[in-house]
């Protein structure tokens, strides 16, 4: 049985983007639920399910829509699925992997990734924030810029309720991460991420929201 599970996870490098996200996927179920049987193979399959997510320009058409033009990223459900993949190996299998090799690039590159890529990124820069704190403050100054931009970032001024919703659980997931690095020891000798705080605090909208997700 061994061997089948090995034979079919690493179809996680095939050329077909939908055989590498059901590879994906199954890699997420086992590690959810028999992590015991994929432990030995995590060597192997951790730089080719990083390797997912990040973004391929092989991936990105456009289409034209009448006088339009559409930017389709095919690879995105693949990159949300990869990082939700990691952030359940952090939960089963934590003891495999090697949290700095990931964070930079593979993380920092999430972080400013589609809105659908940064929420499970938050949730991953959270949890690695309280298991493995020393990783997370070692690179701590590249972390925040990204983090910066998703809390001040504002919709279009004809953005529909969706897009606005959308937006404000997008800050609001940042923020938790942001509480989550600043319980971090140390994370206060980090300039940049002492001014980012410093922001916070000053800008009442995003204090009152700060606030709030920290009282959860």
């Amino acid at each position: 049985m061994y061997s089948e599970i090995s034979t079919f996870l690493m179809l996680i490098k095939d050329s077909d983007r939908h055989v590498r996200r059901a590879a994906v996927l199954a890699l997420s179920t086992a590690a959810h639920n028999k992590p015991n049987l994929i432990k030995g193979l995590l060597p192997e399959l951790l730089p080719l399910l990083y390797d997912q997510t990040v973004v391929k320009q092989e991936l990105i058409r456009t289409v034209d829509l009448g006088p339009f033009k559409h930017v389709v990223d095919d690879g995105l459900e693949l990159r949300k699925a990869a990082f939700e993949c990691v952030d359940t190996l952090l939960d089963s299998c934590l003891d495999q992997l090697n949290p700095s090799s990931f964070i930079v690039p593979f993380l920092l590159s999430g972080l400013g990734d589609h809105y659908d890529v940064k929420m499970p990124c938050h949730l991953i820069l959270s949890k690695l924030a309280d298991k493995c704190p020393s990783a997370v403050l070692a690179v701590l100054d590249s972390l925040v810029e990204p983090l910066e931009k998703t809390i001040v970032h504002r919709p279009k001024g004809d953005a529909v309720k969706q897009e606005i919703d959308r937006n404000e659980d997008m800050i609001r997931s940042a923020l938790r991460a942001i509480a989550a690095l600043s319980r971090i020891s140390g994370s206060d000798y980090s300039m940049k991420f002492k001014n980012l705080m410093n922001k916070i605090t000053a800008t009442p909208s995003l204090a009152e929201k700060y606030n709030s997700v920290r009282s959860e």
